[in-house]
């Protein structure tokens, strides 16, 4: 089987993979391939376990607070719910969607694929089904959720009880599950049931696609000599169209709210009537005086320095474009994947105080309220994971021949 990186772009020919073991990119060391073993059977136990853990911890006490002899106990629903409360109707919207209504979604989905429903359905239905399920999974953040349940049970121990209910075990067992599924999820073995790769017999191996005039699909993956993929019939383009000006766009956008983020509150902290404000930096000087020094560390690196960094990372990869491919190239790669990977793990600080808010709700002895700068951080973090899906990692292996075909093509 002969394939395009996804990120240099060069025709690869990968063997027969055996089971625990990879197929890398000879040039810029992407995996493209794992062992094509069918997991069907696993996946489907797997995404039914995950999705009763997920059912059940929706209905029991998820985490109970205790103060003074005031107990407030909240279920995994609460968490956005009382941020419509507080007029973060956004900010709620966007914690239910992410931990509960797209997870529910992708495993439902998951579920009949492996199943062998693509087989079965229209052509035109089972292509359709399949980009939907895939195009889900970037934006599921559940794992990122429990993170943060966990750093905002280290800021409130100190100041009462904090005990933990059916519900929360509940939801790591659903998180355990549902990584698991991911990772035995072979998106190759999927695209095939919809329809068979195309064979494209002049392919030269080690030279790259656009080379050779050919074009990747960004979606199924399939090599193509047409402008419209045979396989899941997406419009495919040599290089994703205006990708630097689409990233730096997301970026600018980013650092405008970045600023903001840091400036204004996060939420506010009312004890006994008086209310402090609370921003990102002071809530993690706050953690280290109190002695949490791995997750004052953890919450300043995923809050305040990853932001930036990316930010500059990005702007940088987006420079280094106009400038012809050198020994240092696979190493820009490389920090753009691990850009990408990272991506949404900045979004702890606004699970933290989701659920500070919906716990502490202990009137004027204790409570927690959301502030703006909750909001413009989420805005940050979302504007950084599209200019990041944005950047077209292939534009730093292109020749200056290259960059003019891909201008032609632009303006044809």
């Amino acid at each position: 089987m002969q394939i395009a990186c996804p990120n240099c772009d060069l025709i690869v020919t990968i063997p027969t993979v055996g089971p625990k073991e990879l197929a890398l990119c000879p040039c810029c060391n992407t995996k493209l391939s794992a062992a094509n073993v069918n997991h069907d059977n696993l996946i489907v136990a797997l995404s039914i376990s995950a999705l009763i853990m997920l059912l059940s911890s929706m209905f029991y006490p998820f985490i109970s607070f205790s103060s003074n002899g005031i107990t407030q106990t909240i279920t995994l629903p609460d968490a956005a719910r009382i941020l419509f409360n507080y007029d973060s109707e956004l900010l709620g919207i966007f914690i239910d969607t992410t931990i509960i209504g797209l997870p529910m979604a992708l495993l439902l989905l998951i579920i009949p694929l492996h199943l062998g429903i693509l087989s079965v359905l229209p052509y035109t239905l089972a292509k359709r089904l399949l980009k939907i399920t895939l195009a889900l999974e970037p934006w599921i953040m559940s794992e990122i959720f429990l993170i943060g349940v966990m750093v905002s049970m280290v800021k409130i121990m100190s100041l009462a009880d904090v005990s933990f209910g059916v519900s929360f075990w509940a939801y790591t067992g659903f998180v355990l599950c549902y990584i698991a599924t991911l990772a035995h999820l072979n998106h190759r073995r999927l695209w095939e049931q919809v329809k068979t790769t195309d064979n494209i017999t002049h392919l030269v191996h080690s030279v790259r696609a656009i080379d050779q005039g050919l074009r990747q699909c960004r979606v199924c993956g399939q090599l193509c000599e047409t402008t419209i993929c045979s396989r899941c019939e997406t419009k495919t383009h040599t290089r994703n169209p205006h990708s630097v000006q689409r990233a730096a766009a997301w970026i600018m956008t980013s650092v405008v709210c970045y600023l903001p983020a840091n400036i204004f509150p996060i939420m506010y902290t009312t004890s006994l009537g008086d209310q402090a404000p609370s921003t990102l930096v002071g809530g993690v000087i706050t953690l280290w005086q109190s002695g949490s020094y791995p997750i004052a560390v953890i919450i300043f690196l995923a809050s305040v320095v990853v932001p930036l960094a990316k930010a500059l990372i990005l702007s940088f990869l987006c420079f280094m474009v106009s400038r012809p491919a050198n020994r240092q190239t696979k190493s820009y790669t490389r920090v753009y994947q691990l850009t990408e990977f990272i991506g949404k793990w900045s979004m702890i600080d606004v699970f933290v105080v989701a659920i500070l808010v919906a716990l502490v709700q202990l009137g004027n002895l204790m409570s927690v309220t959301p502030g703006i700068g909750t909001l413009f951080f989420t805005t940050m973090v979302i504007c950084q994971m599209l200019a990041a899906h944005a950047f077209d990692p292939r534009l730093l292996w292109d020749t200056p021949e290259n960059v003019k075909q891909i201008k032609q093509e632009t303006t044809a």
